[in-house]
């Protein structure tokens, strides 16, 4: 037992260490992009606070190898979104808290999309992965299943994301990633993700 406490100690360790560390390719990337100060401003901060908050829901939460992945990967995955930014209005909200949510244990988790683009365009929940047909990407440490979405499309969406959680536990984590994409008719022009970590309470 003493060594598998080690063991998921050290790894807290390496895995805040590169979560920083990778943050730095993130922001690399930012800086290639030539954007306007304000804009390249706001993505570098947002990335910031991910290794801040990342890092500290690993050294609090992580209590297995497991945890410590799904923390970890989300904190990645936030990474990539803010480095690519928003190039429509979209956030995903859980009882009015955004990406970083503890939730009191319950049967189903019900996400709240909202999103909105400009004239003459729509948005829409789409897939994570259109190969496989997979709506959302979900990491947890107990099953999470997909109860149903709202899969409509308009100029702007309010619209409804259920998960099964009932084979959950409290102090499990769960990170879920919806994706939204812009359309010019029928034709996908652009997506974007938000990527949202809960840990059931």
């Amino acid at each position: 037992m003493y060594e598998e406490r080690e063991s998921v100690d050290e790894y807290k360790i390496t895995c805040i260490e590169f979560i920083r560390d990778i943050s730095n390719d993130y922001k690399d990337w930012v800086y290639r992009y030539r954007l306007d100060k304000e804009e390249e401003g706001w993505r570098l901060r947002m990335i910031d606070n991910v290794v801040k908050v990342t890092s500290s829901w690993i050294s609090l939460y992580g209590d297995t190898i497991k945890k410590i992945d799904i923390i970890k990967d989300d904190g990645i995955t936030k990474m990539a979104e803010f480095t690519a930014g928003y190039p429509f209005e979209l956030n995903v909200y859980i009882t009015d808290n955004v990406r970083y949510v503890e939730y009191s244990k319950d049967s189903e988790i019900s996400l709240d999309v909202k999103a909105s683009t400009g004239e003459g365009r729509s948005v829409g929940i789409t897939y994570y992965d259109k190969r496989y047909m997979q709506l959302l990407n979900i990491l947890s440490s107990s099953p999470v299943n997909l109860i149903s979405y709202d899969s409509e499309k308009a100029n702007s969406i309010d619209a409804k994301v259920r998960l099964d959680i009932s084979n959950c536990v409290v102090s499990d984590i769960i990170s879920v990633t919806v994706i939204v994409g812009e359309y010019m008719l029928e034709d996908e022009i652009d997506r974007r993700g938000f990527t949202t970590l809960i840990r059931l309470v």
